[in-house]
């Protein structure tokens, strides 16, 4: 029988225990020399602003294996080949900045997905072809009905934007998010290293009790409890 736990208590975002469960399920397989390699190489040239968010980096990318990237619950992707799985957050939100650079040609300025796109472009018609030749400067206009002028200013939108230049988040999201942040880049960009990410500055953290404030632990308080709990006329020492 096989058994595993967690190396210490895990809460959830509504501040309940969690329990983890061992099962059948995707996994991305990081270990792989090649991919690790190249990587790696994208690490060399990454500025990280400190030598300890580098050594993090570096000690990241030689143990990194196999990492458990579906779900069957929550928000995200579906898996195209097993619908019966999502893509969990930490693997799937690490190239989304790429769409960054074009949401405003398709929502609007609306985030709710209720907006009308300037170039009158439908969900329907954004389909893989399409984003490819977005994100891709080598692959040929695809056949769709999106004019072809304002599928080639969604291309010249991101050419323009892209790489990103900086990329801000906190110092325990090396050892996964941010590690994959450039394994995943690296995938999908393998022949224009152009496009690869230029710069993260990693954040320390708040300590509350010696311990950093985290939703994993559930040692923090909204800002709505802090002023149930203190008012919002608190100040510094009060």
């Amino acid at each position: 029988m096989m058994y595993m736990e967690p190396e210490k208590q895990v809460m959830s975002r509504s501040c309940d225990e969690c329990v983890v469960a061992l099962c059948d399920q995707w996994y991305l397989d990081y270990g792989d020399e090649e991919w690790k390699a190249q990587t790696n190489k994208a690490l060399k040239s990454l500025e990280t602003f400190c030598d300890e968010t580098r050594k993090n980096f570096e000690a990241t990318l030689a143990w990194l294996q196999e990492h458990a990237c579906s779900r069957t619950y929550g928000l995200g992707t579906r898996l195209p080949w097993d619908q019966q799985w999502l893509i969990e957050s930490l693997s799937d939100s690490t190239i989304y900045m790429a769409y960054y650079t074009v949401a405003h040609l398709l929502q609007g300025g609306v985030l709710n997905g209720q907006g009308l796109s300037p170039l009158a472009i439908k969900p329907e018609q954004m389909t893989r072809e399409v984003w490819d030749f977005i994100f891709f400067k080598t692959t040929p206009f695809p056949s769709t009905s999106i004019p072809k002028e304002n599928l080639q200013r969604l291309r010249r939108e991101f050419e323009y934007w892209y790489p990103v230049d900086v990329r801000v988040s906190g110092k325990d999201l090396v050892p996964n998010h941010l590690s994959y942040y450039l394994y995943n880049h690296v995938a999908m960009w393998s022949n224009d290293n152009g496009k690869w990410p230029q710069a993260v500055r990693a954040n320390g953290h708040l300590l509350l009790n010696s311990e950093k404030m985290s939703k994993s632990t559930g040692n923090f308080l909204s800002l709505r409890q802090a002023i149930d709990k203190f008012s919002a006329d608190a100040g510094e020492g009060d």
